[in-house]
């Protein structure tokens, strides 16, 4: 297939722009802080994205295990019975692969009160911090910090089912924007063609696939790792791609819906995709109290999400296609082949983390 110069420039550009495009899709701007009471102590944790806390210390460079101890406790405002905490010592835990680093300190008091005076990046508007409190193994504390609800003090209400379910259908909604992956793959599935109702047969099964196994690793039932899962849904994204590319050189623009496969490729790659989702659920937390609300309310907001994108992308390439059928085949070929390069770029990047 032969292309004209501005095919070109566009593939060019978007190729620097795919390769531009961080590697995972997780939210930097979320943290975590999660207390946990023991009968004779008290353990802290905190989870935070790497990329995020170098940035916040002034740099990009790699921060040795005690630099990244230090900028924690420089961050961590947390009272235990009306006293700040100084630990004496913590364990710092990093997973570059994923971007995250966890750390725990143990605070040997037995305590009845905890508060926390404010999120991990107070200085970020956009920053969110998810606390949870635990007791007896139950979780008796939940709050959802940021810029309108900066801390959790003792005096406040215990948190609602419905501020928990809105909580987590926003949360739903901005990890797919927030996840450029799960984007392409769906923008590839609408640049297979086909008509409305196959459209939504495909985004049904994408759907029934990727909430099968978001509750089943939510609920610890199964739950691969996520150097396991990120790269194949990199994966899917170039399968999607190579399957579009295969019917562009069979018979561009096919209307029926013989043989269409996307509904299988939907079904089979959204149970990865849930995984995925699920590693992302745990970054914001997951409330044992209210788990089948805050479950359901995530892929609530998972759907939301993508709904827009579809609604928003169909109408639009319909119409081009109508006007400009030759044009379209050309777009669609050139699109094709930049979400497999992404697909391909983000596999090896999240298959060997230390090569970026």
């Amino acid at each position: 297939m032969r292309f004209r110069a501005p095919f070109q420039i566009l593939f060019i550009a978007a190729i620097a722009l795919c390769i531009a495009l961080p590697a995972l899709a997780h939210d930097p701007s979320l943290s975590g802080i999660r207390i946990v009471y023991r009968d004779a102590d008290v353990v802290v944790n905190v989870t935070t994205h790497i990329s995020r806390l170098l940035r916040s210390e002034g740099g990009t460079k790699a921060m040795s295990p005690a630099a990244l101890d230090q900028a924690i406790r420089k961050r961590l405002h947390v009272t235990i019975d009306g006293q700040e905490i100084q630990p004496k010592s913590a364990n710092v835990i990093g997973d570059n692969a994923n971007d995250l680093l966890t750390w725990q300190t143990i605070v040997p008091i037995h305590a009845s009160t905890c508060e926390v005076l404010s999120r991990l990046y107070p200085e970020d508007p956009a920053s969110r911090t998810v606390v949870s409190v635990v007791r007896g193994g139950q979780t008796v504390r939940e709050a959802f910090l940021d810029d309108q609800h900066p801390n959790l003090l003792q005096s406040q209400a215990l948190v609602r089912q419905g501020a928990i379910a809105l909580r987590y259908v926003r949360e739903g909604v901005l990890h797919i924007f927030g996840g450029p992956d799960h984007i392409l793959f769906v923008l590839g599935l609408l640049l297979l063609g086909g008509t409305l109702k196959s459209l939504l047969k495909t985004i049904t099964a994408f759907t029934l696939a990727h909430s099968v196994t978001l509750s089943l690793a939510a609920t610890g039932v199964l739950s691969p790792a996520p150097r396991i899962v990120e790269p194949v849904i990199a994966l899917s994204i170039v399968a999607i791609a190579m399957e579009n590319l295969r019917q562009e050189r069979k018979q561009p623009c096919v209307e029926t819906e013989d043989r269409d496969l996307r509904p299988y490729y939907a079904f089979g790659f959204g149970l990865i995709h849930g995984f995925g989702f699920a590693g992302a659920l745990a970054e914001v937390g997951l409330p044992k109290a209210s788990l089948g609300v805050a479950l359901a309310s995530f892929n609530i907001g998972v759907e939301i999400g993508q709904a827009c994108i579809v609604l928003a992308a169909f109408p639009l390439l319909n119409l081009f296609k109508s006007r400009r059928t030759a044009a379209f085949v050309k777009f669609a070929y050139v699109v094709s082949i930049l979400i497999g390069i992404a697909g391909g770029y983000w596999f090896v990047t999240r298959l060997f983390p230390g090569l970026t």
